[in-house]
């Protein structure tokens, strides 16, 4: 259950597939603000892992 604060609603900027896994990049201006490359982010209830911070853009690594 999720339990966290909906901070903004974000925008698929890019989705990229990489083989068997995949690059997600969405526009974030407010999360990027204290975020940093390791940390964990609620996307639609699923919790995922920053890989870049870059521009107001959050990246993260998704597999099928």
């Amino acid at each position: 259950m999720f339990t966290g604060i909906v901070e903004e609603l974000g925008e698929v900027k890019a989705f990229v597939r990489r083989g068997r896994t995949s690059l997600l990049s969405i526009t974030a201006a407010k999360a990027c603000q204290d975020t940093r490359t390791g940390d964990s982010i609620a996307v639609n209830g699923v919790c995922l892992t920053v890989v870049k911070n870059e521009g107001g853009v959050l990246s993260f690594e998704v597999m099928e």
